[in-house]
């Protein structure tokens, strides 16, 4: 809009462009510019090395951290130069449990695991925000047999901190809140005060850091477990936008992939940063499944305090479309990916079609209480 008020032209530059963006540009004849070559031509192509997850082997002194990353991070500090280590997971640990029951930390109004925050002493839900501090024993036996599991940034930073106790660390994730914080951190890792870097995806786009010479990546193919058709997308794009981190001056720089799936196609392209080839085959797989960009999709919430509720509700509503608009396809009700958030229920209908028009008119039907709609979202999490 404001580009039509103002006469102007709207370029919308990306390396990693959302497929179903691509695809219209390409459709509908918009120009799309391609940028093969380096806007430096000296720049040194950073080495590549994979390190799979399976073999303990490459893990001999750290259960998550393998020697090649401890040995090159060494090098680096000898040099005076830095190491950005990337893991989109906020947090100390995932999940806190019992090992003589099995009781595990729920948070009491989503249902889903609490992150453990160890450098406050607490237990976050990152869906509502729901805190309590951490247990000495468990609630439901007593057992002190208290055990936290999973990988997060905080983690990370503090098993770094016992490996290089002469470094300078610092994290760049969600905890941190401050605008000014956050510039201020930025600063001091462009002028070289910061030695290793632990980040999440706030990491992967944008930052220009002179001194990086190697990105390490945790678990590359963490994010490949969601259940949702954009997974293999986020994955390559994060992928490829942290790696384009380093290999951007004339300087000797490296990247190091630690992953479970080390033949996995998108994992292969992403750490090549091989666009037209995840373009290809995630557009066939969309081709194939039937989403987005060949359907549009309408993504329908049904929220309600008591479970039993919702269902009813959903399925009454699931039902009556159903018979309305024979020539859509309605997948559920079924149980939303957060299932439970803040003390309601969440249950949720997709509908697919390739009459855009025809999802705006089924939105336009919804009860106006209890119910959430989507055109078009960009996930169906």
């Amino acid at each position: 809009m404001l580009a039509r008020y103002h006469h102007a032209t709207v370029v919308q530059g990306s390396a990693t462009p959302l497929i179903s963006e691509y695809y219209l540009a390409a459709k509908t004849g918009r120009p799309i510019i391609n940028l093969p070559a380096r806007a430096n031509p000296n720049i040194i192509t950073p080495s590549i090395n994979v390190v799979d997850m399976t073999s303990k082997n490459g893990f001999l002194r750290h259960r998550f951290l393998s020697d090649l990353l401890i040995n090159t991070i060494n090098q680096n500090l000898e040099n005076n130069k830095q190491t950005l280590i990337y893991h989109n997971r906020r947090g100390t640990a995932s999940t806190t449990l019992c090992q003589n029951c099995g009781w595990s930390a729920l948070c009491p109004r989503c249902f889903i695991p609490m992150t453990l925050h160890a450098d406050r002493h607490a237990l976050i839900c990152h869906i509502c925000g729901y805190r309590e501090r951490v247990p000495t024993a468990c609630p439901d036996c007593g057992s002190t047999d208290i055990v936290h599991k999973g990988i997060g940034t905080k983690l990370i930073e503090s098993e770094l901190q016992k490996l290089f106790p002469q470094a300078a660390i610092a994290r760049f994730d969600g905890d941190i809140t401050s605008k000014n914080s956050l510039n201020q951190r930025y600063q001091e890792l462009y002028d070289g005060h910061i030695n290793i870097i632990i980040g999440t995806q706030v990491v992967a786009k944008g930052l220009d850091l002179p001194r990086l010479a190697t990105v390490g990546i945790i678990q590359a193919d963490a994010g490949l477990a969601l259940p949702d058709f954009t997974t293999r997308e986020r994955t390559f794009q994060l992928l490829a936008q942290v790696i384009g981190r380093v290999g951007r001056n004339d300087q000797p720089t490296s990247i190091i992939v630690q992953t479970y799936q080390p033949q996995n196609p998108t994992i292969v392209q992403g750490i090549r940063q091989d666009y037209t080839s995840f373009y290809a085959s995630e557009l066939a797989e969309r081709r194939r499944s039937g989403f987005p960009p060949f359907v549009y999709l309408l993504k329908l919430t049904c929220i309600y305090k008591t479970e039993a509720t919702a269902i009813r509700n959903s399925q009454k509503f699931a039902a009556k479309l159903r018979s309305e608009h024979p020539d859509t396809t309605f997948f559920g009700p079924t149980p939303a990916f957060y299932e439970r958030i803040r003390d309601t229920y969440r249950w949720q209908i997709v509908v697919k079609s390739t009459n855009r028009a025809k999802l705006l008119a089924i939105a336009s039907q919804l009860p106006r209480t209890h119910w959430q709609y989507d055109i078009d979202p960009a996930n169906l999490l």
